[in-house]
């Protein structure tokens, strides 16, 4: 019977022991960078840094189901879909909107939500009808083309009586009762009126009323323009039912947003800006007479921004424009994609969902 030398057997047994811990120690899990993007209600960060928000919630769920450790990487909105697709993001949250463009580059997760782009009108509380039509005749280019009409007026009426005061027919002669036959001659000839019953005798009468009766045609118009332009802009919430009616006003958008892609298509132009509030702002502002952008968003920032006391204030259209659907991009190659899209599932069906739907929306009634 042959013995094993010591050392062999404890050389055997070091080697075992060696293996068998190798087999119990498990590889460390990858902390998956998830792209972010502030956008409310989808996701907003406090002062301190912490993200709240539909979408950051929903992950949380997520991430608790499956034991993933994460880390949220803040990203430009344009920069979230190609970091995704080159594999610098694992997977991105935010108003992310599913289109046959950005599924061709990467994964996408069921749907989670179902969105629209809407449209924000300039909010113009109720007054009693006089202050209404007062609010719509006068403004301050109406003023300006008024204050011309008046200024053209008393030029012509003051050279009209300088030259014909003299004149022996006396239909300008003496101090401001010709004065006032001037300016009452002035007036009849700008409105095309023409009664005849003042009329200069001199030459350079004549041509001073010559000339009059050109500008007065052309302040004429402006003062119908301004009049036209007046009224279209006080009834700008009437006019936006179809998008079609978009052509007819001035809109503003997200930049590189689904909403901008959707006027483009169009062919609306329209102004860009690096967020909704900016857009919004400048809606307030009387810069632009529409904001156009997802509506969820629209809604939710009308109801934050009177609470803030910010001074922005606008009403949310009830006019849709195309549907949109938010979803959780997911770099594809990651293998992480079905436990994800069955934990979303699982989430979305549950009553908590409901719970968290409720209190980051803002529905019509409200």
């Amino acid at each position: 019977m042959h013995r094993i030398p010591i050392k062999a057997s404890l050389l055997a047994f070091l080697l075992l022991a060696l293996f068998a811990g190798a087999g119990r120690c498990e590889e460390p899990q990858k902390v998956l960078r998830i792209g972010i993007h502030e956008k409310p209600p989808y996701a907003t960060k406090d002062n301190s840094g912490e993200w709240s928000g539909i979408a950051v919630d929903l992950w949380n769920s997520i991430a608790v189901q499956t034991g993933f450790r994460f880390e949220f990487v803040e990203t430009p909105y344009q920069d979230i879909l190609p970091n995704v697709s080159s594999g610098k993001l694992d997977a991105a949250v935010g108003e992310i909107e599913v289109t046959t463009e950005s599924e061709k580059i990467v994964d996408f997760t069921q749907p989670y939500l179902m969105s629209s782009i809407g449209i924000a009108l300039q909010n113009r509380a109720w007054h009693p009808d006089w202050v209404s039509i007062a609010k719509e005749f006068f403004n301050w280019t109406l003023v300006q083309v008024l204050l011309a009409i008046m200024g053209g007026m008393l030029i012509v009426s003051a050279l009209i009586w300088f030259v014909e005061r003299n004149h022996h027919l006396g239909h300008f002669r003496g101090g401001m009762s010709g004065f006032g036959s001037a300016l009452w001659f002035a007036a009849v000839t700008m409105t095309t009126v023409g009664y005849g019953d003042k009329t200069p005798s001199t030459l350079v009468g004549r041509l001073i009323s010559f000339v009059w009766m050109l500008a007065g045609v052309l302040l004429v118009a402006s003062f119908t323009a301004a009049v036209a332009a007046s009224v279209a802009a006080a009834r700008v919430n009437e006019m936006v039912t179809r998008p079609s009616d978009l052509y007819r006003v001035s809109c503003g958008v997200m930049a590189d947003s689904v909403p901008q892609q959707y006027l483009r298509k169009q062919g609306i132009p329209a102004r860009t800006y690096n967020s909704i509030e900016l857009a919004l702002q400048a809606l307030s502002r009387g810069e632009i007479e529409a904001v156009v952008a997802d509506k969820i968003s629209l809604r939710y920032l009308a109801k934050k921004m009177t609470q803030d006391d910010s001074g922005v204030r606008f009403r949310v259209s009830p006019v849709t424009f195309q549907d949109m659907f938010i979803g959780i991009p997911v770099h594809t190659k990651r293998p992480e994609f079905e436990a994800i899209n069955v934990a979303l599932l699982n989430t979305t069906s549950s009553e908590k969902w409901q719970d968290t739907l409720r209190h980051w929306l803002v529905r019509d009634q409200e």
